[in-house]
């Protein structure tokens, strides 16, 4: 989910680039790529006029959308460096991964021994959890647990995959 925030010179260049990256690499309006994201409509509209701070989830799904790599998305996340360390939540680069994956697949299986698998779980489960784990300081909790909601955006597009979750 993103976070309103009043605008900077360097979060509407940001916005500004996602908008173009949109025009250039697809025929779709913001609206559109919010439904195919499962997005809320505004959220489009609000990161691209630099006046929401989007999840690092949110970028790796808004790139992917326009047909972006992981690579493109490292080398945007360096050329906007210091609009990221303001406006993005940093995620281990294995989380950045399976998002990614996740926002291309066609079809979704797992199989959990332990825990709801994340793409299910709920804000409190997924905070309990991170809690249990004690593998995270207290401070980046709220923002693991939104990263973990954000993507769940997956599941509301109108080409979600077909997805199987065993829980043993």
């Amino acid at each position: 989910m993103s976070q309103s925030t009043p605008s900077t010179a360097y979060s509407r260049d940001l916005g500004d680039e996602l908008r173009r990256l949109r025009e250039t690499c697809t025929d779709l309006k913001g609206a559109q790529v919010a439904a195919q994201l499962g997005w809320d409509p505004s959220k489009v509209s609000t990161i691209e006029h630099g006046k929401a701070r989007p999840s690092e989830i949110d970028l790796v799904q808004f790139l992917t959308m326009c047909g972006k790599d992981i690579d493109f998305f490292e080398d945007f996340k360096r050329r906007y460096r210091n609009a990221f360390d303001e406006y993005i939540v940093q995620l281990p680069g294995n989380l950045r991964t399976v998002a990614m994956a996740e926002s291309t697949a066609t079809k979704i299986f797992s199989y959990n021994t332990l825990t709801v698998p994340g793409l299910l779980q709920t804000a409190r489960y997924a905070e309990c959890l991170c809690r249990a784990a004690g593998m995270t300081v207290e401070e980046q909790i709220p923002a693991l647990v939104q990263a973990r909601m954000d993507r769940q955006a997956i599941l509301r597009r109108h080409d979600r995959p077909d997805c199987v979750f065993y829980i043993h």
